[in-house]
């Protein structure tokens, strides 16, 4: 539905793959105390709204991959957390859905992987020798709600759900370190994209992502489908365990 508003163009943005090394220094570090955190970045598509990005109603901040014009805008916008000492960025992927009108498969996946470009440039301190270069964040790859944010009433069924959530999963691939599935309203949307990624892991020339999962909840603490927190981690957990998926 919504093609490069600039014209395709064939991109140019940093081909250094991620860095296992710094994820699992990071990984083991969470793994070693509760008291261990990891930084995340701050509201991407505000950021780009302060910055002059147009805040179209419809497609939100997916304007910023949509038109080339924004590339750039949004690089800066991810170096900037970086400097205020984010330990991650996350791709401006979130919009790039079926509720916002990103229907077809093949667009999702060329978008996405733009947004994950982009991202992936911005972690790097710029030395113009890519092999020499220090990624100095992760690369987080974020899986938006399919259908609308804070709304567990409107999730797709299990297998459409599958299936639209392994176009954003195959073209973020291979940009980031990690995967994230952002503001889940419930369980049952979440278990949707573990399955996704798990069926994408299958392949053996792909070394697996992990992941990451985020509720968004309620005033009274439990997420927006009135499942328990407590109870609803360790159901996450357990699920991404019976089927290999890093969590």
């Amino acid at each position: 539905m919504f093609g490069m508003g600039d014209g395709q163009t064939e991109s140019k943005h940093h081909k250094t793959p991620p860095s296992p090394c710094l994820l699992r220094r990071h990984l083991a570090r969470l793994k070693s105390s509760p008291y261990e955190t990891l930084l995340l970045d701050g509201g991407t598509g505000e950021e780009l709204f302060l910055r002059g990005v147009p805040d179209d109603r419809k497609i939100w901040s997916a304007t910023a991959i949509v038109h080339e014009r924004y590339h750039a805008i949004l690089e800066e916008v991810h170096r900037s957390f970086i400097r205020s000492g984010s330990q991650v960025v996350t791709t401006n992927s979130y919009g790039i859905v079926p509720g916002v009108g990103f229907n077809d498969g093949k667009e999702v996946i060329h978008l996405t992987s733009l947004a994950g470009e982009i991202a992936r440039k911005s972690v790097f301190r710029g030395s113009g020798d890519i092999d020499k270069e220090e990624q100095q964040a992760l690369v987080l790859g974020s899986l938006g709600p399919l259908v609308e944010s804070y709304r567990p009433d409107l999730i797709m069924d299990h297998d459409e759900g599958v299936l639209h959530f392994a176009f954003p999963i195959e073209g973020l691939y291979k940009h980031v370190d990690m995967y994230i599935i952002e503001t889940s309203s419930t369980t049952k949307e979440a278990f949707q994209a573990i399955d996704a990624l798990a069926f994408f892991n299958r392949s053996p020339s792909r070394a697996p992502r992990p992941l990451l999962v985020s509720f968004t909840l309620k005033q009274n603490g439990k997420i927006r489908s009135d499942e328990s927190v407590v109870d609803a981690i360790p159901a996450i957990i357990k699920y991404c365990d019976e089927r290999d998926v890093e969590s």
